[in-house]
């Protein structure tokens, strides 16, 4: 195949919202800020990376989306969460693939499985260790 004449930047997440206010406050808790809203679109951004969100009325689309968040120094990002944004079997594990992996879950029911693999992250030091 030939090398193509481009380079690929980035690729950004999109996910779907009921509420572009409700859903900015959220993540903001995690770190994001706001970086552009339209009536029907938010941008967020945290460390150089992106989220979008579209405007939706659809509920289900929401809880059947979700997108993975590599993080450097899992246990620190796990220890600074405010309860309310885990995943109710969301606490942090070393799971059978590799990966140390915390699940949160955003006011619509947007999935972000946060991980870091489990060489990098080192031995659970203060949380309930499962496998999946």
């Amino acid at each position: 195949m030939p090398q193509p004449s481009f380079s690929l930047q980035a690729i950004v997440a999109q996910l779907p919202s009921t509420n572009l206010e409700r859903t900015s406050r959220y993540y903001q808790q995690l770190g994001f800020w706001e970086t552009g809203r339209h009536p029907t679109f938010l941008l967020l951004s945290l460390g150089g990376h992106e989220l979008h969100f579209w405007l939706t009325d659809d509920v289900y689309l929401c809880q059947n989306s979700s997108c993975y968040l590599r993080i450097e120094g899992i246990q620190s990002f796990y220890r600074q969460l405010p309860p309310a944004v885990l995943h109710p079997n969301g606490e942090l594990r070393e799971c059978s693939w590799g990966m140390t992996e915390c699940y949160l879950l955003d006011p619509d029911g947007n999935l972000l499985k946060c991980g870091e693999p489990t060489a990098a992250a080192g031995p659970i030091t203060d949380s309930v260790i499962s496998t999946p």
